[in-house]
């Protein structure tokens, strides 16, 4: 019996019907139908999970709305009849849309009359504009008392944690709001005896929670006979109130100004005079205000300061012109201009690092990369007769000449400008007229690619009065454009009417690639297509330089 049951096991090894110990059949198939039970529910869990995860997926990209790109118009034109105009132009967001609107202002126009009525102002009126940078519409227009003195805008704390335009007109000082043009706070000027261009603070200097600025006071125009008085006097961003005392300065025959901070980032007043120029401490002049501050100094310039004065001698020169912060990389420098050079200043240890002789020079200079060795270069405009203008590149690190041509001009003549490519090289854009188009009709733009510095393309445009130009990127990384502003000049048309209206228009860099013509050495078809074809691969950068 035994044998026989043995038998009967290993008959059917596969069945293993019994387990040792006799357990039976019933069981284990009891076994297996607790553990499909458990699948079953492993399943639908799996489903459910999956379900809400389609669920998700459904709503983000279906349901709850994705970022809208604004799209953007490549040219646009903003027309003001019955208008004049002013050297001014800025960028800045307006309406939150992460493109740069475009501010300017204008006095008067047919348009803009009942605006001026409106705030109970006399015809005619100031008008600061803000357009939309994708398609030139108006986005809001502040009404101002004339006359215009100066505006600026990204002037921070007035009013809000954010910054606005600070516009000096009438016996005014009247702070707008970037967004709305809501006046934040208006102020006389009749504490100031003759306001310049603001100076920005770097701190908040009343404990209010914003920042504050000030107004410089001299009279350039008597820098040259009699030596006039002075003066400093700090406001409030947020209200506009004045803070401190007023500070009468010592400062003899000053024609500008220009705030600068040191490497360290000690802030300090750089004073153009006709001895050269000069620098003053913001801490220093703060304290005589009697103004509670932690502004920095600079020790080892400190050291070489007149005590009485506080002036610190940077520069003697007899001819001095214009001076410049000079945006390179390391120790911050200056590029001073006299009447017969130019010369980059170190400010660290307050040596001329070059020097280059130059004749009388129509504008500004403009920097941007030529070269390769990720030091900013140098574009100036010299007068050298017969209405020619010679372009210069000069190199940042040496200031030798790296490229040059020579242009027809008229006066005003616009200031180049650049704009940095990913390719750490800047495209230039300048203004003439080559010799080929010698028409008072015509003039020209001209774009300068330095890969291929033999060549320029040139677009000819019909001649009008340009009052102000910029290139920029409206942007992040794109929209690389150039804004020109057209018309009579406010400071020198006191009779409206003239038979040219005033225009803003914005263009696209690009596209004026396929409207112009290729000039320089040894043109051909080949050539100019090929820097053609550079200029349309080209990306742009929005970092400052």
């Amino acid at each position: 019996m035994a044998d026989a049951s043995g038998n009967n096991f290993e008959a059917e090894p596969l069945k293993g019907g019994e387990a040792e110990g006799g357990v039976s059949k019933e069981k284990s198939c009891t076994e297996k139908l607790g553990c499909s039970h458990l699948t079953s529910w492993r399943t639908a869990a799996f489903l459910l999970s999956l379900f809400l995860c389609l669920a998700v997926v459904f709503a983000f990209s279906f349901i709850l709305p994705c970022p809208v790109r604004p799209q953007y118009e490549s040219t646009w034109n903003c027309t003001l009849p019955d208008a004049a105009t002013y050297d001014f132009l800025a960028v800045e967001d307006a309406n939150e849309d992460k493109v740069l609107d475009v501010f300017f202002i204008y006095k008067d126009s047919k348009a803009s009359r009942n605006t001026c009525l409106s705030e109970d102002l006399s015809i005619p009126c100031l008008v600061l504009t803000a357009v939309d940078g994708t398609n030139g519409k108006k986005l809001w227009e502040r009404p101002l008392a004339a006359e215009f003195d100066w505006v600026e805008c990204g002037v921070k704390g007035l009013g809000r944690q954010d910054t606005g335009c600070l516009v000096a007109h009438a016996d005014n000082l009247t702070a707008v709001d970037k967004k709305t043009g809501v006046i934040r706070w208006q102020q006389s000027r009749s504490t100031v005896m003759n306001g310049n261009l603001p100076l920005i603070s770097l701190s908040d200097l009343n404990a209010d929670k914003t920042e504050d600025f000030a107004i410089i006071s001299y009279n350039p125009e008597a820098a040259s006979l009699t030596p006039v008085p002075s003066e400093v006097v700090f406001f409030s961003g947020k209200s506009g109130d004045q803070i401190g005392l007023n500070v009468l300065a010592d400062w003899k025959r000053v024609f500008g100004h220009q705030q600068f901070k040191t490497s360290s980032g000690a802030p300090y007043l750089l004073l153009l005079t006709k001895s050269g120029l000069y620098a003053v401490s913001l801490q220093r002049l703060a304290v005589l205000a009697d103004l509670k501050t932690e502004l920095k100094e600079e020790k080892s310039w400190e050291e070489k300061s007149d005590k009485s004065t506080g002036l610190i001698s940077l520069y003697p020169s007899d001819s001095l012109k214009r001076v410049m912060v000079y945006p390179g990389s390391g120790s911050p420098s200056l590029l001073i201009q006299t009447d017969s050079s130019i010369s980059l200043l170190h400010t660290d240890k307050l040596k001329i690092a070059w020097t280059t002789n130059t004749s009388s020079l129509l504008s500004a200079p403009t920097f941007g990369h030529f070269n390769k060795d990720g030091i900013l270069d140098i574009m100036i405009e010299e007068d050298i007769g017969n209405k020619t203008k010679r372009v210069l590149v000069l190199s940042g690190s040496s200031g030798a000449i790296l490229w040059e041509v020579n242009l027809l001009f008229w006066t005003p003549s616009p200031r180049p400008a650049s704009v940095l490519t990913l390719n750490t090289y800047s495209v230039f854009m300048l203004w003439g007229q080559s010799h080929e188009n010698q028409t008072n009709e015509m003039q020209s733009s001209f774009l300068l690619h330095p890969r291929y510095s033999q060549l320029m393309l040139e677009r000819r445009n019909p001649a009008r009065n340009i009052i102000s130009f910029k290139a920029t990127l409206l942007e992040r990384g794109r929209h690389a454009c150039y804004l020109v502003l057209t018309g009579p000049d406010g400071r020198q048309h006191a009779e409206l009417g003239e038979t040219d209206p005033v225009m803003l228009t914005k263009r696209k860099i690009k596209d004026d690639v396929s409207e112009s013509g290729v000039m320089g050495v040894a043109v051909d078809e080949s050539s100019s297509k090929e820097l053609k074809e550079a200029f349309y691969r080209l990306r742009f950068s929005d970092a400052l330089f």
